[in-house]
């Protein structure tokens, strides 16, 4: 997490939710002994898509990797908004 725990001026993360189940499946592989940190690995992921020709698959893994670098960067305890298939976040102040 950031080394600014009191700056909550970045937040909430908005993530789809198969970006974030993705990016919590390589936190986890992580924790289990798996080479990290889980932002790297999904770059690397990325990375092997679109050398393989897969636009989709690296535009997925693209994804998971600046849900995983957003996390990274703003304060503990930030809000995390999961997006179900068909949803758009709409920002508070604009109820």
């Amino acid at each position: 997490m950031s080394r600014y725990d009191d700056d909550d001026d970045f937040g909430p993360v908005v993530v789809r939710r198969a970006a974030y189940d993705a990016g919590m499946k390589l936190e986890d592989e992580v924790k289990a002994g798996a080479v990290g940190p889980a932002f790297e690995n999904a770059r690397d992921k990325a990375a092997a898509c679109r050398a393989a020709g897969d636009g989709e698959g690296a535009k997925f893994w693209d994804e998971v990797f600046d849900f995983l670098m957003w996390r990274e960067g703003v304060a503990a305890g930030t809000e995390i908004v999961i997006l179900e298939e068909g949803q758009v976040y709409k920002p508070p102040e604009y109820d």
